[in-house]
């Protein structure tokens, strides 16, 4: 789809609003004449967007059958004409147009608005998303960076209800030796999983800083339960990065990484090479191949890649051999994913890895991003999940070559999801590691951070804890205790990129204050008086794309406008490809206590 320009305006608006009308025979001649079924208005709408609203069931029709326009494309803010259709249905009731509309939309997409799912399947900062099935049982670890607990692992039932069950990265003494001195965006890239005689394995690219001697190493750990405890990792000081591991059906195992697909032999273990990397293919594109995985199938061997670098025209290809040293064949269909919309609401597709279902059908996880204004990635790479379909000549195809899904018919009937148990610190998370000693999360939700006098910008501080950012509208809400008035030293809610970029919410002394932080300065601050009391004072702060809203005990305090920094193209700096994360923060030297109140 297209936005239109102020020279197309005019003539869409009257087009829109004749959909809006109903009004067919008035579409039908602007279309035949006037109007580029591609343009959408500023908000991303579809021509049948609008159609739906009108609710003629014919004009939908004619816009769908004949016109092209698909039910489930989805505008800026993921909303589809489908989803319009339900909506409407509901609260119009049985019988009416818009239960109509809804249900020929059904037939017309081959599923009812009950059984599909929505990409992104993960959303926030859920990059390089690598799967594996073991009997009924879907497994998923992406990438982590310098964030501890490091590399989560999701389990699944269904293919899209995902719970993280436990981490690779675990060990906080470990963790405190290895990511402690790393810049933000470094840590743990793409990380694989395995399955391979009862062990899992989990390799993944552990990217130093640039004055390292060796900046590119390579993780592996193993265990026998796929939420750990994972053993003592190997760390493999060979170049590259994205590395995945290949079980072959003689038993013998390799390693693979990019640029392009380079292999080696490695023990089944993982901890020995065994060979040297050797290049088996550089990719279709032949720009950034990365990401390889390899599939046995059918007699043959298929290298999937992540080509185009991970902005704008990212892709997977893929190729096939007989041999697994190649020489290798590139697909005709190449490639078998990447979107071609530059206005449409998921970009920057890649990097995927497949996965069958028990019943032989096969699916593909991949990498996606979601943009304001067409610039900003606030939330960082996301995981969705597409269906493939192999051709007769035995080619894998994502969708049809339709690029990315925004509403399709869910895998599987089940949505079980296994509820984690034990889970290190219930899901948050800390840059780099946590300090047990000086951080305690309870099981009635409640935290405590005993300060350490460091601010957010200094790569030694641990005294905060973060969750990813889910979507562009997003609230959060917290309770927070302190002992008095000389208690509130520095302490409040935070929303953080890294220690380059954050915003602070917080209280010091009888101070209240928002400041933004940007590169090596504090750019911006509202402030004003606060008396402390006895109880505990509830701050929220309410994102809307781009702004941020602060409120203290449910009273607005300040807005600040146009937050670009808190995203991966807020700044050129270091390796910013993580992601918008919210939380809590104590830079002071007491103890202070939060609650989550909510966040949605």
């Amino acid at each position: 789809m297209i936005t239109y320009t102020s020279a197309t305006r005019q003539n869409a608006e009257e087009t829109f609003e004749a959909a809006l009308a109903g009004d067919l025979k008035r579409v039908q001649k602007l279309a035949d004449y006037t109007f580029h079924m591609e343009t959408c208005d500023e908000e991303g709408n579809s021509l049948l967007h609008y159609a739906v609203r009108g609710g003629n069931l014919k004009l939908v029709r004619f816009l769908t059958e004949v016109c092209g326009l698909d039910p489930s494309w989805a505008n800026k803010a993921l909303v589809t004409p489908f989803d319009l259709a339900h909506r409407q249905a509901e609260a119009e009731g049985p019988g009416s147009n818009a239960a109509e509309i809804e249900a020929w939309m059904a037939l017309w997409c081959g599923f009812d608005y009950e059984s599909c799912y929505r990409n992104p399947i993960l959303r926030g900062m859920y990059p390089d998303p690598s799967i594996v099935r073991v009997g009924e049982d879907y497994y998923m670890v992406n990438s982590s960076f310098v964030f501890f607990p490091g590399i989560p692992v999701s389990h699944s039932r269904d293919l899209v209800h995902w719970e993280t069950i436990g981490y690779v990265m675990a060990d906080p003494c470990w963790a405190k030796e290895h990511l402690g001195p790393l810049e933000g965006g470094r840590g743990f890239w793409a990380p694989d999983i395995s399955y391979h005689n009862g062990w899992f394995t989990v390799c993944a690219t552990l990217r130093l800083n640039d004055d390292a001697d060796c900046i590119q190493t390579q993780f592996v750990s193993r265990s026998r339960r796929p939420e750990g405890p994972y053993g003592e990792p190997v760390i493999h000081r060979v170049a590259g990065i994205d590395p995945s591991i290949f079980h072959d059906e003689d038993g013998r195992s390799y390693m693979l990484l990019n640029r392009g697909a380079r292999i080696m032999e490695i023990s089944e273990d993982g901890k020995e090479c065994l060979s040297k990397p050797q290049l088996i293919w550089y990719g279709w594109d032949k720009h950034g191949p990365e990401g390889p995985h390899i599939l046995k199938k059918d007699g043959w061997y298929y290298c999937f890649l992540a080509e185009g670098g991970t902005g704008m025209g990212h892709k997977i290809t893929v190729a096939r051999s007989r041999q697994l040293m190649g020489p290798y064949e590139d697909c005709p269909y190449n490639p078998i994913m990447t979107q071609k919309d530059p206005a449409a609401a998921i970009q920057c597709c890649g990097h995927g890895k497949p996965v069958s279902t028990p019943d032989g059908r096969w699916y593909m996880v991949y990498l996606c991003s979601r943009y304001l204004e067409n610039k900003w990635g606030m939330l960082g790479r996301e995981t969705c999940l597409e269906e493939i379909n192999w051709t007769a000549d035995g080619w894998p195809v994502v969708n049809q070559r339709k690029g990315p899904s925004y509403m399709a018919k869910r895998p599987l009937g089940t949505s079980y999801v296994q509820k984690a148990s034990g889970l290190p610190y219930s899901g948050w998370l800390c840059p780099r590691t946590i300090d047990g000693s000086r951080i305690t999360v309870f099981e009635d939700g409640c935290l405590q951070i005993r300060g350490e006098a460091m601010d957010l910008n200094d790569r030694a501080c641990g005294s905060l804890l973060v969750k990813r950012q889910p979507d562009f509208n997003f609230t959060c809400e917290y309770e927070m205790w302190a002992p008095g008035k000389d208690g509130y030293q520095d302490a409040g809610l935070t929303l953080y990129y890294d220690e380059n970029t954050y915003i602070k919410f917080g209280i010091k002394g009888d101070c209240l204050f928002v400041e933004e932080y940007v590169d090596n300065a504090y750019i911006r601050r509202q402030e004003g008086k606060f008396v402390p009391g006895t109880g505990p004072v509830f701050l929220k702060i309410v994102t809307e794309g781009l702004n941020r809203t602060f409120y203290v005990n449910q009273e607005k305090f300040c807005t600040f406008e146009g937050v670009t920094s808190i995203c991966s193209e807020g700044l050129k700096k270091g390796k910013r490809f993580t992601g918008a994360m919210t939380g809590v923060y104590n830079n002071g030297t007491n103890l202070i206590c939060w609650r989550q109140h909510r966040s949605i």
